[in-house]
């Protein structure tokens, strides 16, 4: 079966996906956003302020890359230059009440974050701070009503003197503060924090095994290039590779890990959870599978064509593995199947040179199609003119249209034309493939193979001799 050349990076169609960004009525902004009122209200100075937070939570809300950056920063400024404010002018030049209030605002703020943190969990945290955050709630009321006099204890310490108008300056830093930190905690998860951790649950969470598979398929994709595979249905058959490295390959191949990850693969198509990542390692696991075994490749034909099959309904314009499964085909013997699919991708602009050498090897087992094959295979052959298995598949088409036509007894010099430029084809080839001669003396020329007529010719047999 020939391969795609994985050692030489197949060029791909490159395009920007849009994203989804929420589109909003430019008469409902402009009435009720804050940048609407900004142009409508009479207090420019603090609608202004408003204003710059609600384009930063607009950003927020179309740009998620700006997310972190833009509206964090300028909300942790605004908290800053605030709280100086608010120390400064409850301090009145008392530098001691400035850092008294500062301490206290300083731990009501991380408090209040602490239980927006507990009230912002979600997803597989409710089975742990969700049971927390109900303690929680069900504590703040049991001491808010029993331990009143405990809390106005705990607030006194912060007081620069024991008057009301300083207990009046802590209990309102305390209660500002709180609810600063539990809403800054609870919006910043909500639009951030819980969508980061989301993304990194999802990197933590991918199938076992993943890793190895995909060190796997690396080595592979490395080891085994097209000109390597060309032609072969099974290991065995590869010049390049030596049987102790063939059992290597396929111990990777059939590892614990990889078969594992292959079987958390299936779970997850049936749940409905599997990702590129997963399908597209699984499909090419698949696919050098089929390689090993001759007992059974056909069931592992038929599964690596079930596995390229849904990588393509992710990504249907994949060069590499729209030629592998058109390999899967021909491997079924569904040639015509298999050259329409590779002379779609050979029209568009990303094909590589490859498609035609493939072209020419599956369309010489199409009778009607054998001036394509040759067509197809010398086209490839003038881009690369130091390899020679396109020749190889010249001389088959040549020799399969030659014996077509000596079978239907229409000889002519045009048949004798086609059976000499099979002749030379198979000259400059065998010189630098000589291995392949045992092969064509034995198999090519076997009965169902179209070049029956060239068992009995002379010059034919002294070629491949």
């Amino acid at each position: 079966m020939p391969a795609h050349l994985p050692g030489i990076p197949l060029p791909t169609r490159t395009s920007k996906e849009p994203g989804l960004t929420p589109v909003a009525s430019k008469s409902n902004f402009n009435r009720y956003s804050a940048a609407g009122i900004a142009r409508h209200s009479a207090q420019p100075n603090l609608v202004k302020v408003f204003a710059r937070m609600a384009r930063h939570l607009d950003v927020t809300r179309s740009n998620p890359g700006r997310r972190g950056n833009d509206w964090g920063g300028f909300t942790w400024m605004i908290i800053a230059i605030g709280s100086v404010v608010w120390f400064a002018l409850l301090g009145q030049g008392s530098l001691r009440r400035s850092v008294l209030l500062a301490c206290l605002g300083l731990a009501s703020f991380i408090s209040g974050s602490f239980v927006g943190f507990l009230f912002s969990s979600y997803g597989e945290e409710d089975s742990t701070l969700g049971k927390l955050r109900d303690w929680l709630i069900g504590a703040i009321t049991a001491l808010s009503v029993a331990k009143a006099s405990s809390l106005k204890a705990v607030l006194v310490v912060f007081a620069a003197d024991a008057s009301s108008t300083e207990f009046a300056y802590t209990l309102g830093t305390a209660v500002l503060y709180a609810g600063i930190g539990f809403y800054f905690m609870y919006f910043y998860r909500e639009i951030i924090l819980n969508l980061t951790l989301a993304r990194s649950r999802a990197e933590r969470g991918k199938l076992e095994g993943s890793q190895q598979a995909g060190q796997v398929v690396q080595r592979f994709l490395l080891r085994l290039p097209a000109s390597v595979l060309t032609g072969v249905d099974d290991i065995d058959d590869v010049g390049d590779v030596n049987k102790e490295e063939a059992e290597n390959l396929k111990g990777l191949l059939y590892s614990a890990d990889v078969d594992e990850f292959l079987k958390q693969a299936d779970d997850a198509v049936k749940e409905g959870t599997a990702d590129w990542d997963v399908v597209s390692k699984a499909a090419y696991i698949a696919y050098y599978r089929t390689y090993f075994g001759k007992d059974n490749q056909a069931a592992a034909v038929a599964k690596a064509s079930e596995w390229i099959t849904r990588a393509l309904n992710m990504i249907p314009l994949h060069v590499d593995l729209t030629m592998k499964y058109a390999e899967m085909l021909a491997a079924k013997g569904e040639y015509e199947a298999a050259t329409a699919l590779l002379e779609r991708l050979e029209l568009r602009s990303e094909s590589p040179f490859l498609v035609w050498q493939w072209l020419g090897y599956y369309l010489r087992f199409l009778p009607n199609r054998l001036d394509d094959a040759i067509r197809y295979s010398e086209r490839y052959h003038s881009v690369f003119p130091e390899e020679t298995d396109s020749l190889f598949n010249i001389a088959y088409a040549c020799c399969r249209k030659y014996c077509q036509a000596m079978a239907s007894g229409a000889a002519s010099d045009v048949t004798t034309a086609i059976r000499q430029k099979a002749f030379d084809a198979f000259r400059r080839a065998l010189k630098d493939q000589p291995e392949m001669k045992e092969k064509i003396r034995t198999e090519w020329i076997k009965d169902g193979t179209g070049l029956e007529c060239m068992a009995g010719d002379d010059e034919f047999k002294s070629i491949v001799t």
